[in-house]
Parts: C-alpha cells; structure tokens; sequence
C-alpha cells in the first residue's frame, strides 16, 4: 500500500486478486442459480407428469365405464327382440315367420386340429418322419412344411406364418386348449389342409377343408324380396287380394332392425371413437375436456 499526496492507491496486485475474487463469487451464485432453476424445472416436469397419469386414467375408466354400458345397452335391446319374437311366435304361428333372424357377420375360413400340442412338441414325436409334408393351400398360394427329424410344433408355425413369396395367405396359433389353428388372412379365400401327417396334427378327411362365413343379409330384406313375390304372384288376381299382397309387402319392410343401438360396442368397433363414445353418453365437449 503506498500514498501519494495523503490519498491511498491499492497496487495493481492487489486489484487483480479482488477481480478474481469477485469473479468466483458470481460463478457460485450462477451455479446455486443454476442448480434452483433445474430442481424447479424437474419439479414442474414430475407434476405435469403425475397430472398426465391421473388425467389418463380418468379417461381410461370414463371409456371403459361408457363401453360396459353400450355393451349392457346392447345386450338388453338383444334379449327384449329376442322376447318379443318369442311372444310373437306363441300368440300367432304367422307372425313368427317374420320374426327378425340372428345377424350373422363375415369371417375368415379357420381350421382348428384336433390334437393338443404345445409350441415344443416333437414332430418326431407325433409320427412324424424326416421329410414328411404338412400342406397348407388358400385355393391359390400353397405352404408346404417338411420335416427335419428334430424340429418341433413351433418350428411347422413359424414356417407357416412366414411371409414368404408363395407361401398360402393363412395365419397359424395354439389356441388355449393346445390345438392348432390355421385361419385366412382375409374374407374370401377356402383353407384346405393336406399332407402325409395331416392327421397327425389333428387334421383329416373330415376336418381339411374350412370355408369362410358369409354375412346374413341386411334386416328386412328377406320380407321385402317375400312381399315383392307375393305382389308378383297375385297381380293377375284380383284388386282385393292385389291390394292385400301390398299390404303385406310393406309389411314386410316395416321389419325391426338387428336391435342393436348405434351407440354400442360393435358401432365402437366398426368406426366410433373413445371422445363419440363418452359425448353419447353426456360427456359433451372437446376431447380435452371430456379426458380431464
């Protein structure tokens, strides 16, 4: 420390270590500063979480809770044209003819085996000889499947459910019981099982050839093509009994549908959404609104 004319100077050393000093001083306070704001941030980030989570159930359990009542909505609307058809059938044999038929929907040919198997079943095991076959056609792509000698159940499904180019359009399982089903990949194609140990897999004469399902016609169709025939046969008759097949036929048309609502597990399944599903039941609003 000097003086000079009775005012004090700090030497330039001791200036450099004051700037130093203060230098470190701000990094600590920009570390701590640092340090609040990430714990605020991870804070803020673990609420917005647990919020998300919470808000999700919710969701989770309005669908569920709207799903069980469309189902339950279904199930009853079933039974009551069920009921209805019946006491229609009791109090006049005419009236049951018209009677709403059960609504059968489209599905895919499956076979399903008649052996329990598991996926590491020995082929060896069930008979099978190396290089016996398990064929597998969809009427116009074949899979044919031979035998090792030391592969298993699950080797034979793994072949059939490759994708491979000509191999038969078929997808194949265990089922809960242990049999092996084969089903169509799509509406239209027959499923024909061969091979030499077909039967060995549970599969023969009798359970080789597997058609898929066609819909039943639309409700009412059948009453209208009936009441359109009816008109037909009586137009050469007479005026009364003309007008007596119109009645009949528009009768006809007037048959209730399969009984089940719109809002309903099928009409979820075939093009509805979980926000369509809760406003039906009263949950209107955003999607926002109806998941908080």
């Amino acid at each position: 420390m000097s003086s000079v004319g009775g005012v004090g100077s700090v030497s330039f050393w001791q200036q450099d270590q004051n700037y130093w000093t203060q230098v470190q001083q701000n990094d600590q306070t920009l570390s701590q500063n640092s340090t609040v704001i990430s714990q605020m941030f991870g804070a803020s980030t673990t609420l917005a979480t647990g919020l998300a989570s919470i808000a999700n159930q919710t969701a989770l359990s309005r669908v569920n809770t709207a799903l069980t009542a469309a189902v339950q909505s279904a199930l009853n609307a079933s039974t009551s044209t069920t009921s209805s058809a019946s006491t229609a059938s009791t109090a006049s044999p005419s009236t049951s003819a018209s009677a709403t038929p059960a609504v059968t929907f489209a599905a895919p040919a499956t076979g399903t085996g008649t052996v329990p198997l598991t996926s590491g079943t020995s082929l060896l095991g069930l008979g099978f000889l190396t290089r016996g076959n398990f064929t597998v056609t969809d009427g116009t792509y074949t899979t044919t499947y031979q035998s090792t000698g030391t592969d298993t159940v699950g080797d034979l499904v793994n072949a059939i459910n490759a994708n491979a180019p000509g191999n038969a359009q078929v997808t194949a399982w265990l089922n809960g019981s242990g049999d092996l089903v084969i089903t169509s990949k799509n509406l239209t194609d027959t499923v024909t099982v061969s091979g030499d140990y077909a039967s060995a897999l549970g599969f023969g004469s009798s359970n080789d050839t597997f058609t898929p399902t066609a819909p039943s016609p639309p409700p009412g169709s059948t009453s209208a093509t009936s009441g359109s025939s009816s008109t037909s046969s009586t137009s050469t008759g007479s005026s009364s009994s003309g007008s007596s097949s119109s009645a009949s036929s528009s009768g006809g048309s007037a048959t209730p549908s399969s009984g089940i609502p719109n809002n309903s597990a099928y009409a979820l399944q075939t093009g509805g959404t979980a926000e369509l599903l809760l406003s039906s039941n009263g949950s209107s609003g955003s999607l926002i609104n109806l998941l908080a």
